[in-house]
């Protein structure tokens, strides 16, 4: 109850913090077998932009996982790409509309040690309109087999007061099954998992910020020729 507390907290205030504050930051902090990871980066592009790029991701993750993997998973060695500490591999996701479960499947292997194959979460998947105009995304844990023991996510966009941008804010709490809440020390859940989330929402952003560019370059050239 307490940890959901501070949660709800943390959500109400973060948009006066974030007008307040200039630069992109990232942090995590571990209490009582939970990691919450809170990011945020500021985004050179318009409120539209933004919520097209969330609704991109939203949409291709329930029905078309291929195609986050050029940009929205891009370089978050989601495939075994390289060898690591822990090692995973992406499967598939299914989504059943009448329920608004999604289900990803995937193997989680730790080179030498162990694999653990088909490890599947499932999670609610939903997306809520806020008062500008876009939509906060939210991906709570319903079950798993082992690698996860509870989960709660939230990804929203928040304008930012007297600029043109928005802000990308992603808060991640994760508690994980017996086996890797042993293995995942403070120390190696940044080496594996926070960078990870870190990437994520920069793939957001430079992708939010290349169309931003790519509209505007278009308009110019628009403009020019008439």
């Amino acid at each position: 109850m307490k940890n959901k507390f501070l949660l709800i907290l943390l959500c109400i205030l973060s948009p006066a913090f974030l007008f307040a504050s200039s630069i992109d930051s990232i942090s995590t902090t571990y209490k009582d077998g939970q990691f919450t990871t809170y990011s945020q980066v500021f985004v050179s592009a318009s409120d539209s932009i933004c919520s097209i790029v969330t609704k991109d991701y939203d949409y291709q993750m329930r029905y078309n996982l291929d195609a986050l993997f050029p940009w929205a998973l891009k370089g978050m060695n989601m495939r075994k790409e390289k060898k690591e500490l822990m090692m995973f591999y992406f499967k598939s996701t299914s989504f059943n509309k009448e329920t608004s479960v999604l289900r990803g499947i995937g193997d989680v292997i730790i080179p030498g040690v162990i694999t653990f194959p088909n490890i599947y979460v499932d999670c609610k998947l939903t997306s809520k309109p806020t008062i500008n105009g876009n939509s906060t995304v939210y991906l709570n844990l319903l079950s798993s087999n082992g690698f996860i023991k509870n989960m709660n996510n939230s990804f929203s966009v928040t304008p930012v007061a007297n600029k043109k941008g928005n802000w990308f804010i992603l808060v991640t709490n994760v508690r994980f099954g017996w086996f890797f809440n042993i293995f995942l020390t403070e120390k190696r859940f940044k080496a594996i998992m926070e960078w990870r989330l870190k990437q994520f929402i920069h793939n957001l952003k430079n992708e939010a910020e290349r169309r931003e560019k790519v509209i505007s370059s278009n308009k110019n050239t628009k403009h020019e020729i008439n």
